[in-house]
C-alpha cells in the first residue's frame, strides 16, 4: 500500500495523533505527515504511505494557503486562544489602518518562531520546554508573505486568507499584526486551504472507526510531486538509474535541479536530480522486485 492521503485535519487533535490513527485504520506501520499542524488547526494534512514516506522531505517546502480567525485585544501565552491569557489591550483602530498594516506584512522578512512549536532544541519540541516555564531564545527564519487578503472584520475580530511560504508560524504572524496596531492579538481559529499545487477539494474525512477503510482514497505516490518537472527515462537508462547510475539527460527542461522519474512507460521510480551538466543523479527511487 503505496501513496498519498490528504486528511482534513479536526480541530483538537495533533498531527502525530492522526498518523497514529490512520496506522490502525490502515493496518500500516509506514506512514508520516508531511508539515505539522497545531491542535487548534484544522484542513489539509499531507499524509504519506509505504513507499511514498521516502519523498516526505521533497514536499516540506512548498508553499502553504491558511484561512485565520484573529482576535484583537488579548494575548495568550501560546499566541492561540487555547492557551491562558496573559494580557488585555484596547483596539483604537480601523479598517483602513488595518488594511494598511496588513499590506506592511507582505514581503520576505525575518519572523522569530513561538515557545509553543515542534522545533527541537536539545532533542525536545520547544513546547515542552515552554510547558516547563522555560523559554529559550529561538533564531530568526526568512519567510515571505506573498499576500494577505482581508476576508471579514467586524468588532473585535479580523478573518484572513494568508498565503506564504514554508516555515511561517500564523501565531507569530497575528501577534506581530497586533504589536503594529498598538494592541495584541491571538488566533481563534486556523485552516490550511492548500500544500503547494494541491487543493483542500481533493481532501477526505479522518475516519471516524478505528478499522474504517479509506484506501479507495489513496492517491499515487507522486501526486504531491506535481511542482518537480517530469523527465521519462528509455529501458537502458532506467536500468542504469536503478542502479544508482548518474546518466546523461540533454531534454531541454525549465529548470534544473529536482525532478520526478518516469519509466517510458510513464510509471513513477522516484526523485533525481538533474545538474547543469546535464547529468541526472538518482536521489531517492520506488522499491522495486
Amino acid at each position: 500500500m503505496n501513496g498519498c492521503l490528504l486528511i482534513d485535519k479536526p480541530k483538537g487533535i495533533t498531527s502525530a495523533n492522526c498518523v497514529y490513527q490512520l496506522r490502525k485504520s490502515l493496518g500500516i506501520k509506514k506512514i508520516g505527515h508531511c508539515g505539522t499542524l497545531d491542535p487548534l488547526a484544522t484542513g489539509l494534512l499531507p499524509i504519506c504511505i509505504g513507499e511514498a514516506t521516502k519523498f516526505s522531505s521533497f514536499m516540506l517546502d512548498l508553499d502553504k494557503t491558511y484561512e485565520v480567525d484573529i482576535r484583537f485585544g488579548i494575548e495568550t501565552d501560546t499566541g492561540d486562544i487555547d492557551g491562558e491569557i496573559i494580557s488585555k489591550s484596547e483596539n483604537h483602530f480601523n479598517q483602513i489602518e488595518l488594511k494598511n498594516v496588513l499590506r506592511s506584512f507582505e514581503g520576505p522578512q525575518d519572523q522569530i518562531p513561538p515557545m509553543y512549536s515542534a522545533i527541537k532544541n536539545k532533542g525536545k519540541p520547544l513546547y515542552w520546554w515552554a510547558r516547563k516555564g522555560i523559554f529559550l531564545l529561538r533564531q530568526e527564519r526568512n519567510i515571505n508573505i506573498y499576500k494577505i487578503e482581508l476576508l471579514d472584520f467586524r468588532n473585535n475580530l479580523v478573518k484572513l486568507k494568508v498565503s506564504c511560504s514554508k516555515g511561517t508560524y500564523i501565531r507569530s504572524l497575528a501577534e506581530s499584526i497586533g504589536k503594529a496596531l498598538f494592541t495584541k492579538a491571538t488566533v481563534v481559529s486556523l485552516r490550511r486551504l492548500s500544500v503547494g499545487k494541491t487543493q483542500s477539494k481533493d481532501m477526505v474525512c479522518m475516519p471516524k472507526e478505528e478499522f474504517c477503510d479509506i484506501s479507495s482514497s489513496i492517491l499515487p505516490s507522486d501526486f504531491l510531486l506535481k511542482h518537480l518537472s517530469k523527465v521519462n527515462l528509455n529501458e537502458e537508462d532506467i536500468k542504469k538509474v536503478r542502479n544508482g547510475q548518474s546518466i546523461d539527460y540533454n531534454a531541454q527542461l525549465e529548470k534544473k535541479g529536482l525532478v520526478r522519474i518516469y519509466t517510458n512507460k510513464s510509471l513513477f521510480m522516484g526523485i533525481g536530480e538533474l545538474h547543469s551538466s546535464n547529468k541526472l543523479s538518482p536521489r531517492r527511487l520506488i522499491a522495486t522486485n
